[in-house]
């Protein structure tokens, strides 16, 4: 005995009596590019027909009469399905398969496009959000020490280091590094042109790395801009101090020492005079052993 419905469609796919000569998979097939499942049964059925009533396609399609013509008037207004003029009962016809098809990809795109925009809209605002409540470098202004985790992080705690100095400025410089070594960072260049007295010291065997050939042109770059270098055999640690009060250093963890290649060096911003005209003491005590380039 064949179930019948006398209003509304079934929640999800109801196993119902086959169509003669429509296997389930091309109805799946369909509702997968939109349409609900008694509109895939009533469009395979017009499909089939060529032509017909909605008497005619409830039965063909097992689709409760109550049901098919609504079903019809969506397949309309999708652009599956229209009336065909003439007297008496209505007569639908479809525009064929391939115009079906053509179709209903056209709305499925269209709708995908809308979901991608709204799932963007929706991370562009949970970024706007998270930056409101979470700050995403840490302040210069309070003195406190801050962990710093990530290149882009500690590369935003350098820029914004070396843009609040006033005097001087001085460095351990050692990989790895949050800007390309291989290029000139702009946010230096300009701390240079403000008259800021800068010191580096350099490893030697990464200077004189012959790998090292873009290393060296942009850090040349620096030193004509204003940067006095040397060189030591080695670095302990990567240390940017600047006017005494604000120390950057970079240490590698259990994490990092484990996988240096996949992981980028805690680093801590130390904002105290004390701790950071200590860690200036340390450069000195390097400055006074190195060599010239």
């Amino acid at each position: 005995m064949v179930a019948t419905f006398s209003t509304g469609e079934p929640s999800g796919r109801i196993a119902r009596k086959a169509s003669p000569g429509v296997p389930e998979t091309v109805r799946r097939t369909l509702e997968d590019l939109g349409l609900s499942p008694y509109e895939a049964r009533v469009l395979l059925a017009l499909l089939r027909a060529g032509s017909s009533n909605s008497s005619q396609l409830a039965r063909l399609a097992d689709v409760p009469r109550t049901s098919t013509y609504a079903v019809l008037e969506s397949l309309s207004d999708r652009g599956l399905a229209h009336r065909l003029p003439g007297e008496g009962p209505t007569i639908w016809a479809t525009p064929g398969s391939d115009e079906v098809l053509e179709r209903l990809d056209t709305a499925k795109a269209a709708a995908q496009e809308e979901q991608l925009r709204q799932y963007r809209s929706t991370v562009s605002e949970a970024r706007r959000l998270l930056a409101e409540t979470i700050p995403e470098q840490p302040a210069v202004s309070l003195p406190y020490v801050h962990f710093v985790r990530g290149a882009p992080q500690v590369r935003k705690g350098f820029e914004q280091l070396i843009a609040d100095a006033e005097h001087e400025v001085v460095m351990f410089n050692r990989p790895p590094y949050t800007w390309d070594p291989g290029t000139v960072n702009p946010a230096v260049i300009e701390m240079l042109e403000r008259g800021v007295q800068t010191r580096v010291l350099y490893q030697a065997d990464q200077w004189l790395d012959p790998a090292a050939e873009g290393f060296r042109a942009s850090h040349l770059a620096y030193h004509r801009a204003g940067v006095q270098p040397m060189v030591v055999d080695e670095l302990p640690i990567k240390l940017a101090v600047a006017d005494r009060r604000v120390a950057l250093i970079g240490m590698r963890g259990p994490v990092e020492a484990v996988d240096a290649e996949k992981s980028f060096p805690t680093n801590l911003l130390i904002e105290d005079p004390g701790m950071a005209q200590t860690l200036a003491l340390s450069f000195e005590q390097l400055w006074a052993q190195a060599r010239p380039l």
